[in-house]
């Protein structure tokens, strides 16, 4: 799935509906929440997790469960869905694949080229056939 750069929180999450609806979804990087706004429309649950606290706070009072901390502190929380915008999702990427973390992966805008790269390089026995990630842009 490939999405065109300038688009909105909420044109993204209606474009990727069928993928979250009725999942588990974690934004990793989730900022103020406002990207959780727009999951939740179709997720059975949203949580997040964000390093800043003064923006896990701001997601907090939108009424999500966020976990003020970097993400590499601490394995993945459990969730059918990740989402990453973050500059860092390369290593979320390794992270995930290094501690077996089960689930879809979607990364934002931030990937470059060197995460297809890697990714191309993984073949099927390697990958293995339950871990999916989604590029969104390149």
């Amino acid at each position: 799935m490939k999405l065109p750069e300038g688009q909105t929180p909420e044109e993204i999450a209606d474009l990727i509906k069928d993928v979250i609806e009725d999942k588990v979804v974690c934004d990793i990087g989730c900022g103020g929440g406002s990207f959780m706004v727009h999951l939740k429309k179709y997720a059975k649950e949203v949580h997040g997790i964000e390093e800043i606290e003064e923006h896990a706070s701001i997601a907090a009072d939108k009424g999500f469960t966020v976990m003020a901390e970097n993400a590499f502190s601490f394995p993945l929380p459990k969730a059918d869905v990740y989402y990453c915008w973050s500059k860092d999702a390369m290593g979320i990427f390794m992270k995930a694949r290094f501690e077996g973390t089960k689930g879809i992966f979607i990364f934002g805008h931030t990937i470059r080229k060197s995460l297809l790269d890697f990714i191309n390089t993984l073949n099927p026995e390697v990958r293995g056939t339950d871990f999916k990630v989604y590029i969104t842009q390149l």
